[in-house]
């Protein structure tokens, strides 16, 4: 998808963990004016949003972080 991107990087221990936890989140959620890519490797997860409408990114980023927020700290507990 041609337009805007944004990209977020999360380093973490269990990462598998937390990939698992935003795939089940985005495929919950039918995203039409986005586009959502995760990768991991080693201790990290990428997350790439693209779109080509800057108000839909925003909304998808906003609730990325969110779900990585929410992963992250239940990993910690």
């Amino acid at each position: 998808m041609k337009g805007i991107q944004a990209t977020i990087n999360v380093h973490a221990p269990d990462i598998a963990i937390v990939k698992e936890a935003i795939e089940a989140e985005i495929t919950s959620a039918p995203y039409q004016k986005t586009e959502i890519t995760l990768s991991a490797e080693e201790d990290t997860l990428t997350v790439t949003i693209s779109s080509v409408d800057l108000r839909a990114l925003r909304g998808t980023f906003n609730s990325c972080m969110n779900w990585l927020m929410t992963a992250l700290d239940s990993l910690s507990l």
